[in-house]
């Protein structure tokens, strides 16, 4: 069930597939010289010793770089739209006057006249009005070299990741020992750089996709968890459940966020079994019984043996409307259940792979929305039952990243009618401004049990998703850049999470978000933190 990741020594990395082909090889005259007479003749010392010497040049990408030699804490690629105004937005209001530690920092984008719009609208008469913009095309190899030179972490926000070359930039990345981060929800993508783990951790660069409200939160949530089960207890997790919640003038969804929900649902078969899979980013749990042998499915036929997935573990669990009558929630159906439900299992798959530290080994996760009153009774009114989900919590923690786990053509469809019925739709590139967002929050609330049965609780609130995901993008790069000593893990596709874990909570905690272990924020407290200005 997990996805293959391969080792360094079977593995052709995306980027230098392309730079060592000897299509591109044969750009560079002098090396290419030494090739072609070395071909013609082994024994020529001549070309050997200008191989000798041209060919490290080569490796360290010199000879075709036009980079001017600054270099900047973090670049932030792709923000011409919707996104890189909340990145922008989120570095005036929030790091560039709380931060800790003063740091540089630069744009970038395929067009570059696109970025420097924005950027002079939100820094005009700003000691930032003349932040630097580059320009990066995946068409453009010399380009990515360039701009990855310029960078210590690359924030990438140019969605949808699947449509994209993205591996290019990140195995460019890894070459040079620059960190990655983007804000994908997108399954299909974050199994699709599986491959760059091990590359990546023997290389020392952190690869983080996800980092992003969705995928960033419940995770974090659940490590923190974790971590007080283990100083408080001496125990691992056995079941944790993340409830999502909201209020206000929820955005919904913004257009790239639903451009990138109906890309992966026109994916093909393929990539919705994929997307269905509960542990398509990792970290299987088998199904065992009381003897603690594996249940296994043996296909009819063939006989191939295939271990049974825990129906606890089910997608259909988070599917319906119920009730949590331990704790007195009702619950149905959250956008991102399906995502971040992927998201914690690689943390807990990772965190016992690379530390012996899992969350727990016999770990179950769900995540559901909190339903409203309102939408009981009228789901009552309707004639309709506790089985449906008509569509529940969708809403909830919405703007968590670009995409979510699952849905397909029809739902999409669905959403845009009713968002254009309620003129909220925003074509791609397009968002609402976060002066109509101003009382809108969104809360991860988390109760875990050990295996003994202690209960633990906490809880995050932020402001509309939007926002929180710039600030786990932004505030998961600053520990890459500032914390990097302290952190538990020295580079690999990672999780925000598993990459950062105390860090990274401590910084959005300072950042203003709020935050309670040991109990959830009441109903009275169900407000946004205070607006920064």
């Amino acid at each position: 069930m997990a996805p293959a990741v391969h080792g360094t020594e079977d593995f052709v990395p995306p980027f230098k597939k392309v730079y060592y082909s000897n299509e591109f090889v044969m750009k560079y005259e002098p090396l290419a010289t030494a090739l072609r007479r070395l071909n013609e003749n082994k024994d020529d010392k001549e070309a050997q010793e200008q191989y000798d010497v041209y060919f490290p040049l080569y490796k360290n990408f010199d000879w075709c770089s036009s980079w001017d030699g600054n270099k900047y804490d973090i670049v932030f690629y792709g923000v011409s739209g919707y996104t890189g105004y909340l990145m922008m937005e989120y570095l005036k209001r929030v790091s560039l006057k709380r931060n800790p530690e003063p740091f540089t920092f630069a744009f970038a984008g395929r067009t570059p006249s696109r970025v420097q719009d924005l950027r002079d609208r939100l820094f005009a008469g700003s000691m930032w009005e003349d932040t630097p913009v580059l320009q990066m095309s995946y068409d453009d190899p010399f380009s990515v070299i360039d701009m990855v030179k310029s960078a210590k972490v690359i924030i990438n926000v140019a969605g949808p990741y699947m449509l994209t070359q993205g591996e290019l930039m990140i195995d460019c990345c890894v070459s040079m020992g620059v960190h990655y981060c983007d804000i994908s929800g997108e399954v299909p993508w974050s199994r699709r750089i599986l491959p760059l783990h091990q590359y990546a951790a023997d290389n020392g660069s952190f690869i983080i996709p996800s980092a992003a409200s969705a995928g960033g939160y419940p995770d974090l949530g659940v490590f923190l968890c974790a971590k007080k089960a283990r100083d408080e207890y001496g125990e691992e997790l056995r079941k944790v459940i993340c409830y999502c919640n909201g209020g206000g003038a929820m955005a919904g969804a913004s257009g790239g966020t639903l451009k990138t929900r109906a890309t992966m649902a026109a994916g093909g078969d393929d990539t919705r079994k994929m997307m269905g899979d509960p542990y398509a980013l990792g970290g299987f749990v088998p199904d065992r019984d009381r003897n603690g042998m594996k249940y296994c499915n043996i296909e009819f036929g063939t006989g191939k043996v295939t271990t049974k997935v825990r129906a606890e573990d089910l997608d259909a669990n988070m599917s319906k409307i119920t009730e949590d009558k331990h704790l007195g929630i009702w619950r149905g159906p959250n956008t991102y259940s399906y995502f971040d439900t992927r998201i914690v299992r690689r943390s807990n798959m990772l965190l016992a792979d690379m530390g012996n530290c899992p969350y727990g080994k016999s770990l179950n996760f769900m995540q559901y929305a909190v339903l409203p009153t309102e939408m009981l009774l009228a789901q009552k009114g309707a004639g309709g039952g506790a089985g449906g989900a008509a569509g529940a919590g969708s809403g909830s923690g919405s703007g968590g990243g670009g995409g979510g786990g699952g849905g397909g053509a029809v739902g999409v469809d669905a959403e845009r009618a009713a968002l254009e019925a309620k003129g909220q739709y925003y074509g791609a590139g397009e968002g609402p401004p976060l002066e109509e967002l101003d009382d809108a929050w969104v809360g991860w609330f988390l109760w875990a049990q050990t295996e003994k049965g202690h209960e633990i609780k906490c809880d995050f609130i932020g402001r509309d998703g939007y926002f929180e995901t710039a600030r786990v993008a932004i505030e998961t790069s600053m520990c890459l850049i500032f914390d990097r000593e302290a952190l538990p893990f020295k580079g690999g596709v990672l999780t925000p999470a598993v990459a950062c874990g105390t860090s990274l909570a401590q910084r959005i905690i300072d950042s203003g978000v709020k935050f309670k272990m040991g109990d959830w924020h009441g109903p009275e407290e169900h407000f946004p933190p205070p607006n920064p200005e």
